[in-house]
């Protein structure tokens, strides 16, 4: 098992994924990372709203 696989994931309430874990798993990228953050954190909180709509039914 790697040292990635064994870290827990403790995001903050209302997001899934972290965009800081999820920079680390896409590395360096050309670009402007505002613009990726940004979208990223707007996907990240339409899935957390979608589950949490599906777990409170």
């Amino acid at each position: 098992m790697s040292d990635r696989e064994e870290t827990l994931i403790n995001p903050k309430p209302g997001v899934c994924v972290p965009w800081e874990l999820k920079l680390e798993e896409l590395g360096d990228f050309p670009g402007n990372e505002e613009i990726v953050k940004k979208e990223w954190e707007k996907l990240d909180d339409f899935a957390y709203n979608f589950i949490w709509f599906w777990v409170q039914r």
